[in-house]
């Protein structure tokens, strides 16, 4: 159950908390007695006050040159509209505000050949470019083939332990106080009390105090406590058949004795993302499975580029990345907060949606809570994010809807396509300079957990955290709301932590921090 799986994640956390020693001042070096003259006195105060005067100085310009740069600045920026064709099918077209050099990592091609020969345009010009396969959608590769099970069959009934050991931490962290025995604590979202029925040094055990005959939503359906024992509770799913239709395509849910069939039935020629794989069209299936492939529709083909630089102009940019005139939604997370990847969940559908209307910013808390593997994990998100943008949203989908592990995440940057020799260098050089803006951001906001909106320059409750919240949160914020904002979104609160599922929507979300 989901709310037990909370309770374990919990027992994950850890808060690191570094002690730094304080540096203290070196004695003077003794040196011998130097007679002065009432007139070598005077000199030597007037040279006093000009040093000082000097020290002063410097003291600012220090201050000014060394604090972080969040102020604004100037960049060039290309206008280019552009078709990429392979054969006569149109792989991508658009019209956008490109850096120089940043134009074929931003449509994601392979190589950056296309910036070389677009390099010498002058203002009006228009060029067709052919690239092979390599510079272009790169080689196809059959490996990215893959067979995806369209039948799931589960158990209507479920068991779950009624009782269970947390450490003491873990307990005053989930629960905001301290455990006294024999009493009874709420959990934000869990649908029963929890009772404190054993107590030592180190460690509580706590008791669900589900009741007979209760009954949980969940969904379209809900599940009921059938039974309780002093070790066990029992739970059976109870509902309708019923089709579900999501973006990837409809899930037929059908109910029998003692099972719960759920098949997916995707539409054929779609392009539909699965959590754990990458983004595939459907290209057939049958009774049992559905054939995918992610290789890109271009994958293997020369394609021809026609572009047109239309325009040069200056950009003024400030340190929050703002790109368009749309509202500027910034979410400070930490990469194992359960709370964080909850917040990105509901972000991700919005941000895509919107990737063109408003500025969506992946940010980070300025402190850490859950050990190395966040701190690494903030890093290689933070070197994605300022180096290679592009493949960022599908890498933080893959990221929350994997296990936190270190092999899930690198399955994420092999899945996603992401350089990982690129990657590797950001993270050992150059990761801890661009924390220094994200830094300089937490301090500007008041930023104090994970997570935190930031909209327009002023914080946000968002919450529940699903997409239609999130949609609606940033839809206040235009001042002439896009044709995007009638989009309905899902409403279902993602679950905390990694992995899918859902959370109660009831509260006012928890936080790291």
């Amino acid at each position: 159950m989901e709310e037990e799986k909370k309770i374990e994640a919990v027992q994950s956390k850890q808060q690191n908390v570094e002690v730094k020693s304080v540096p203290t001042s070196s004695s003077p070096e003794t040196k011998p007695p130097v007679t002065i003259t009432s007139s070598h006195k005077k000199k030597n105060k007037t040279w006093i006050f000009i040093l000082i005067a000097v020290i002063l100085v410097i003291a600012i310009l220090l201050v000014i040159f060394m604090k972080p740069n969040t102020n604004r600045s100037t960049v060039e920026k290309y206008n280019y509209s552009y078709s990429v064709y392979y054969g006569n099918a149109l792989a991508d077209s658009g019209s956008s505000l490109f850096s120089k050099g940043d134009v074929a990592e931003t449509i994601g091609l392979e190589s950056n050949e296309l910036d070389k020969q677009i390099t010498n345009m002058q203002v009006g010009e228009e060029k067709n470019i052919t690239l092979e396969a390599k510079d272009a959608y790169g080689t196809y590769d059959p490996e990215l083939n893959f067979t995806y099970s369209r039948v799931e069959k589960q158990p209507r009934e479920n068991s779950m332990n009624k009782t269970t050991w947390i450490a003491i931490n873990d307990f005053t962290q989930a629960f905001s106080e301290q455990p006294i025995l024999n009493e009874d604590y709420n959990l934000s979202g869990a649908p029963w009390l929890y009772k404190v029925v054993e107590l030592n040094s180190t460690s509580v055990r706590i008791s669900q105090e589900a009741q007979l005959n209760q009954e949980i939503p969940y969904r379209e359906f809900y599940y009921k406590v059938i039974e309780v024992t002093s070790d066990k509770i029992k739970l059976r799913l109870f509902g309708q058949d019923t089709v579900i239709s999501t973006d990837n395509g409809d899930y037929i849910i059908n109910f029998t004795t003692n099972e719960i069939i759920t098949t997916f039935a995707p539409e054929v020629g779609s392009v539909i993302a699965l959590t754990g794989y990458p983004e595939a069209e459907v290209i057939g299936m049958n009774a049992t499975d559905v054939f995918l492939d992610a290789n890109n529709p271009a994958a293997g083909k020369s394609v021809t580029v026609t572009i047109k630089l239309n325009d040069i102009k200056k950009e003024t940019v400030v340190s929050s990345g703002s790109k368009n005139n749309g509202p500027t939604f910034q979410f400070f997370i930490m990469s194992h907060c359960p709370y964080g990847t909850q917040m990105a969940k509901g972000v991700l559908p919005v941000w895509e949606k919107f990737k063109d209307k408003a500025n969506i910013e992946l940010r980070f808390v300025s402190y850490t809570m859950h050990g190395a593997k966040e701190d690494l994990d903030n890093n290689r998100l933070i070197c994605i994010r300022e180096e290679q943008s592009s493949k960022l949203r599908a890498y933080l989908d893959c990221f929350v809807y994997g296990d936190g592990s270190e092999t899930s995440s690198q399955a994420c940057i092999a899945s996603t396509g992401i350089d990982k020799t690129k990657l590797e260098s950001c993270i050992d050089s150059r990761a801890a300079g661009y924390m220094e803006v994200d830094k300089a951001l937490n301090e500007e906001f008041g930023v104090q957990g994970s997570p935190t909106v930031i909209i327009n320059g002023q914080e946000a409750n968002v919450y529940p955290r699903d997409p239609q919240s999130v949609a609606n949160a940033l839809c206040n914020a235009f001042t002439s709301k896009p044709s995007e904002c009638s989009f309905k979104f899902d409403t279902t609160n993602p679950s905390p932590g990694f992995g899918g599922g859902s959370a109660s929507s009831s509260g006012s979300g928890a936080s790291c921090g």
